[in-house]
């Protein structure tokens, strides 16, 4: 069942557990109480947006995107900062269809391209990106910063 009977739509404050234990699945650990204000914070800046994918009544996949203003460049930029659909549903273009919800949206917002990071030893993710026309072309370094 190829991302039959797949509703894309806006991710709300009910969606909170099953987003919870997607995060998860790529070793985010958050507390379905903390999802909600999440969603507010990234609908409330204006630039950031977070879809879900629906069968039936249950969510399968989340995409957030945002779009950022940089000084080397005078458009907006676009970013996935997270993609993940449920283990039991993937590779059947659910994630895809998020993916292609996300660049719709950052096109709206007018951002001259789109990027996405992932981990480097997510090999099966690089080659869905590859697939989608994304291509490598650097390298993210990351620090934290205290207690994060």
């Amino acid at each position: 069942m190829t991302g039959a009977n797949i509703v894309i739509r806006d991710a709300t404050a009910s969606d909170a557990e099953p987003i919870a234990v997607l995060l998860g699945e790529l070793g985010y650990l958050a507390e379905p109480a903390s999802i909600p204000p999440r969603l507010e914070q990234l609908r409330s800046s204006g630039r950031a947006i977070a879809l879900v994918a629906e069968r039936g009544q249950a969510v399968v996949g989340v995409v957030a995107a945002h779009a950022y203003s940089s000084l080397h460049v005078d458009r907006y930029i676009g970013w996935l900062t997270t993609l993940v659909v449920n283990t039991k549903e993937r590779r059947q273009g659910i994630g895809r269809r998020l993916v292609q919800a996300a660049e719709e949206w950052v096109r709206e917002m007018g951002c001259i391209r789109v990027s996405v990071s992932t981990r480097s030893d997510r090999i099966e993710a690089h080659e869905f990106y590859d697939g989608l026309g994304y291509r490598h072309t650097g390298m993210r370094y990351t620090k934290p910063l205290g207690d994060t």
